[in-house]
Order: structure tokens, then sequence, then C-alpha cells
């Protein structure tokens, strides 16, 4: 929650910052870009990596360099738009790391029954921070400039690393022991473990399953991202004011979500919750997208908030529960690039067609690929997941 909250203040001031010394809206979108490299690119061989670490230390690791990362940026003159990209690569090159790291963490500490209360917690802490997070790093950059948001997350991180370090692990989990290797063995070890990773995720049913439903998902919010701000300004008529005020209710949207899914988990299965909440996506999603009235989509974008959490974490959850812990970073690696890659297409379709075909036109498309997931998911997933139960898929 804390390094998240620094990652917001970073997130929001270092584009306003970009756009205010460059004028440049290119400048400004390969910001975006160059954080989305590393995930795209690397993700998948992060989570092999990860697999064969302490997943603990890894965090810590991965916190402190980030922190160093980001404190380089102090020896930068000012303009210099190349160095802010290069320390942007590397820390989200460096952030590769953790969110494999942490899934696996998580069923290191907590019992696969409880993932769905860790992981719902979790959500409620994101969206918290999501709600204040903004606000307080457009606050700071325009009282203390750059300097002093760029502190805030290097704070975030040390702090962040400190706890880290004081969570206590099973002590099955605290050493890898092997035998010594040479380096090139420990080479074609290392791609070795990397494709059965991608091999499980193709063979078994379960997985496939629903890494094609987050392709799907990925893919509808990529375009969202790109057309939902010119559909606010263009088609509802309002000004940047009132997207920020949609964008936090979304946040208290998902606030609820992981609450709901909090209480639901225990009295409600994770196949009725899946589908239910995607098809319910699809639905709000029409609705939001075909009247634009603000107040109608004050209440539809809080709905989504709700939908939108309790659909991506039950589905990630799900993984958490399947998944051998041995094969736990590189499934998540997988689905970082995964998510990393769909949404890049979904932005870039958005970018090309979005004034061929209308803004509403592509954002009714959006929606229709969460009923579209929620109707391949029904059969498939259901199918699988009673595979699963009997021990036949592997």
């Amino acid at each position: 929650m804390i390094s998240g909250l620094g990652d917001w203040i970073f997130l929001i001031a270092m584009p306003l910052y970009i756009f205010d010394i460059t004028k440049s809206t290119i400048a400004t979108g390969s910001m975006f870009i160059i954080q989305m490299l590393p995930r795209l690119l690397f993700g998948s061989i992060a989570g092999t990596f990860v697999d064969k670490r302490n997943k603990k230390w890894t965090l810590v690791i991965v916190d402190v360099v980030r922190a160093v990362a980001l404190a380089l940026l102090f020896f930068v003159p000012s303009g210099q738009l190349w160095a802010f990209l290069v320390i942007a690569f590397i820390q989200n090159l460096v952030g590769t790391l953790f969110i494999p790291a942490h899934r696996s963490l998580l069923v290191a500490t907590i019992s696969r029954e409880r993932l769905v209360e860790a992981n719902s917690i979790t959500v409620v802490s994101d969206n918290f921070i999501r709600i204040i997070g903004p606000s307080i790093g457009g606050t700071l950059l325009g009282i203390a400039g750059v300097e002093i948001a760029i502190a805030t997350d290097i704070f975030s991180y040390m702090i962040s690393s400190v706890l880290l370090s004081l969570v206590a692990v099973k002590s099955s989990q605290q050493k890898q022991k092997g035998t010594e290797t040479s380096l090139k063995q420990k080479w074609l070890e290392f791609w070795g473990n990397w494709w059965n990773g991608l091999k499980v995720v193709g063979t078994n049913h379960l997985y496939s399953t629903i890494f094609l439903m987050f392709s799907f998902t990925w893919l509808a919010q990529g375009m969202i991202n790109v057309l939902f701000v010119p559909y606010v300004i263009n088609e509802m008529g309002q000004t940047s004011v009132e997207f920020g005020w949609i964008e936090s209710v979304q946040g208290i949207g998902g606030l609820i979500g992981g609450y709901l899914l909090l209480k639901l988990n225990k009295k409600v299965a994770s196949f009725p919750l899946i589908i239910s909440s995607l098809l319910a996506n699809g639905g709000l999603a029409l609705l939001q997208f075909n009247i634009p009235i603000l107040f109608f989509v004050f209440i539809m974008n809080a709905f989504l908030g709700i939908t939108d959490v309790i659909s991506i974490v039950r589905l990630e959850t799900l993984l958490q529960e399947q998944v051998p812990e041995n094969y736990m970073g590189r499934i998540f690696g997988a689905y970082n690039t995964l998510m990393a890659l769909t949404m890049l297409i979904g932005m870039s379709i958005a970018s090309f067609l979005g004034e061929m075909m209308g803004t509403v036109m592509l954002l009714n498309i959006s929606a229709l690929l969460f009923f579209l997931t929620g109707i391949v998911g029904y059969r498939a997933l259901k199918q699988n997941m009673k595979v699963s139960r009997h021990g036949k898929n592997d």
C-alpha cells in the first residue's frame, strides 16, 4: 500500500512534468510506452527468474533498486528527457520481478483457502490509494515541483523494503537448495525452465482458459484506456476535472468490490462470481458508453469498479489456487507479459481506428468483449474447473 501510493504520486507527476517541459503529447505518451515495454519484453522471463529465488528477498531488493534508480533523477539536469525515460525503463524493468514474486510470496505465507481474502484486502488497499494518490501527486507537483514527488516515491520504496524484510516465511521457502553447476548449465536450465512454464500454460486446459479470458478483458481495457478520455471530453462535453471525478468514482467502486468479494467468497462459488461479474461488466459498459449523462456515468463507473474488481481478482486468485508453487512465478510472469501485450494491442486498435470508426462504436465493441469473455468462459471454465477438481488435468 505504501509503495503503491508512491507509485501513483510518481505516475501522475511525471507525465505532467514531461508535458510541461516539452509541450509534446508524443513525449508524454512515450513515458507510458516506456513503462509498458519491460513488462511486455521481460515479464515471462522475470517469472522464470523468480521461481528459483527467495521470494521475500527478491521483493526487498526490487524495492531498494527502484529507489536507487529514482534517486539518479536528482543528478539529471532539468529538461533531459532521455535520462528520465532511461531511468523509467530501468525502474520498470526491475519492477517486472515484483508481481510474480508477490503472488508467489502470498502462496508461501497464506493458505490457499484464504487467498481470496488476502487478495480482496490487497485490492481494497489498491483502490484506496488510487483515490488519494492522484490528488496528492498533482498537489505535490504544483506546490513543490517534481523533486518532492520523486523523493516521496523513493521514501515509499524504502519503507516497503523494510516492511517486506520483516515478513515471516515458512522455513521450506527460505532456502533454495541445489548442486553446483557450470554457467552454461545454468543458462540452459534457465531457458529450459522458461519453456516448461510456457508449455504448462499451453497444455493445462484450465490455465489456458483463464489466459484466454484475460486476453479478451485486457484487450478491451486497452481500448477503453485510449477512448474514454475523448468520450468524456467530446461526447459528454465535460472537462478534465469531471474526468478525474469519474476515475475517482471507479476507485470507490473498487473499494466496495474488494469488500464484497471478501464477504461473497464464503457464500458464492468462484465460477458464478467470475461469469456474472464479466457479463455485468459488459452490460454496464454498454449503458455507460451510450447514455452520455454525467450523473449516469458516475453511477455506471462506480458499479464497473465493483464488477471489474470481482472478475479480475477472482480469476487471478483461481490461478494462485491451482498452479503448483514451483511454477507460480513463471505462470504469473507469463500473465504479466500477456497483460502488457493485449493492452498494447487494444490501445493500438483504438488509436488507429478511433477516428475512422468513431469513439462510441469502438467503446461498444470493447463492452461486447466483456460479454464474449463471459460466454467463452461459461462453458470452458466450468468444464475445466470440474476436471481440475477431479485431478484429471495436470
